[in-house]
């Protein structure tokens, strides 16, 4: 039986097409690519391309927003399908081939996915990125030759000095990524102090991010890790916008390693380091009084149920279920208890007296993930980084892309003379920046000169302020010609940088 990608390839052949594109629209097939269950078949299609375009361009996109309500708010339903449209019109805007083969895509799979019962809002939101990511490239290589490679752009790039200690810098212009927009810190951590911060009090008072720098009196910050957002079983004790992993600000572990993520460290005598934390890198003190390393623990990517051994289930400090095949709490663990140990009760409380990274306690941290570079040179494992399963943000567990999508992107890398370098990369604008994959945010970070690097959390969150303005593009609308001017999502949590 013939289906509607069948019509689609053989247009594509027909017209010359790359099976690049033709690769585009296979991606979105199902919801659970990593380890999940085979996607539904393909809608059968006898009929010609043409007839294919039009039955999908008859039907309208403003419905979708509404069937994503039950699972986001009303804000985020319609901004992702604000995002959606946008793309749509700028596919039609392409006046080409390339242009009609993707709407159809776009469309198709738009239509599949809002009809699903499950996982609507977050594939949306990933599906507009993706075709905006491809309808970006084509409009670039197809107004002529691409631009120097992002090695050659990083060896010119112009630091300028901030204070002792701290230097930025704008890389810009196009590349053979397409245009970028990327601002740069580097940083001396003997000549500073570094702090990471909760700052959801911060946006509960309605105060910005960059007003919020400028008040502590830092010479600059940058947005941190990953929180929860548009994940659709987020429930109590978890709210919208506790961070996904680990946060420690002073020494006091405000989120627990859950996940084992690149992070960045700081130790009690200001060295700075970049590592992968998890669960068996943290004391936990169960309510007796005993620490353990809970290397054992179970969380989202490696399942949604525990052993079938005594247990307790554990979200921040609290304890939330105890028994045996305890549910897995989406942003939490399933803690295997020693045999000896007294069973706790649901609602006691555990504690977190200490996280171990590479030079010893952790004084400040905060998770985000992949790393990017190892040794020098671009990394990239999804599954070693609890990025697997249904562990949030599940835009990046279940990628359905397999590390296509250009978005914007922040994060930190240390350079082999210990210097801390941090890249805030723009995206979502057709004229001034598409973003980047992971693996060329490594490739950057590594003309960088840095022999580490891990990913924090980018998208509409990434943020860096310098001398108490906001350097970067916003990323929360996309873009297709001009200056965005819409509201700049809140950043929940933060790193300062502070003169030493």
């Amino acid at each position: 039986m013939s289906t509607w990608l069948d019509a689609a390839a053989r247009f594509a052949q027909e017209r010359g097409l790359s099976p690049e594109h033709v690769g585009v629209l296979r991606c979105f097939a199902g919801p659970e690519p990593r380890g999940g269950p085979p996607p539904p078949p393909e809608e059968p299609w006898d009929g010609d391309f043409a007839g294919l375009e039009r039955a999908r361009l008859s039907e309208s996109l403003a419905g979708i927003a509404g069937r994503l309500v039950p699972e986001v708010d009303r804000h985020q339903a319609e901004l992702f399908g604000r995002r959606l449209q946008a793309v749509d019109t700028a596919l039609a805007g392409l006046g080409d081939d390339v242009g009609r083969l993707l709407r159809v895509g776009l469309r198709q799979r738009a239509q599949g996915i809002a009809s699903a019962p499950s996982a609507r809002a977050t594939r949306i939101r990933a599906l507009a990125d993706f075709y905006f990511s491809y309808a970006g490239l084509h409009l670039h290589r197809s107004s002529g030759p691409l631009g120097a490679s992002i090695e050659t752009l990083a060896a010119e790039v112009a630091w300028q000095a901030v204070v002792r200690g701290v230097e930025h810098a704008k890389l810009t212009g196009l590349s053979d990524l397409g245009p970028l927009h990327v601002n740069l810190l580097r940083i001396d951590p003997a000549q500073v102090r570094l702090r990471t911060e909760d700052c959801r009090a911060v946006v509960d008072r309605g105060e910005s991010f960059e007003s919020h720098v400028r008040a502590r009196g830092a010479v600059a910050g940058i947005s941190g890790g990953f929180f929860l957002y548009s994940e659709p079983d987020i429930e109590a004790p978890s709210r919208r916008f506790d961070p996904v992993g680990l946060l420690v600000e002073d020494g006091r572990v405000l989120s627990p390693p859950a996940f084992a993520r690149g992070s960045l460290l700081v130790d009690d005598r200001g060295a700075v380091s970049i590592a992968r934390v998890g669960p068996g890198d943290c004391e936990l003190q169960l309510p007796s009084g005993r620490r353990l390393r809970p290397a054992a623990a179970i969380n989202r990517a490696h399942g949604r149920q525990g052993p079938r051994a005594r247990s307790i289930a554990v979200v921040g400090d609290a304890i939330v279920a105890v028994g045996e095949s305890l549910p897995v709490p989406l942003n939490g663990l399933v803690v295997p208890l020693p045999d000896d140990e007294p069973s706790p009760s649901v609602g006691e409380r555990v504690r977190y007296p200490a996280v171990h990274g590479p030079t010893g306690p952790v004084h400040m941290g905060i998770a985000g993930g992949p790393l990017l570079v190892s040794e020098g040179r671009p990394t990239l494992d999804m599954r070693r980084e609890d990025f697997w399963g249904t562990a949030p943000p599940v835009t990046f567990s279940q990628d359905e892309t397999g590390d296509r999508n250009l978005l914007p992107r922040l994060a930190a890398g240390l350079t082999g003379e210990g210097m801390l370098v941090l890249a805030a990369i723009d995206g979502r604008n057709f004229e001034r920046a598409l973003g980047m994959t992971l693996h060329d945010v490594g490739r950057l970070l590594v003309a960088l000169g840095c022999h580490t690097a891990t990913n924090l959390d980018g998208g509409s969150s990434k943020r860096m302020v310098v001398g108490g303005r906001a350097q970067d593009l916003t990323s929360t609308e996309i873009v297709s010609e001009g200056v965005a001017t819409v509201s700049i999502r809140p950043v929940h949590t933060g790193v300062l940088v502070f003169e030493g």
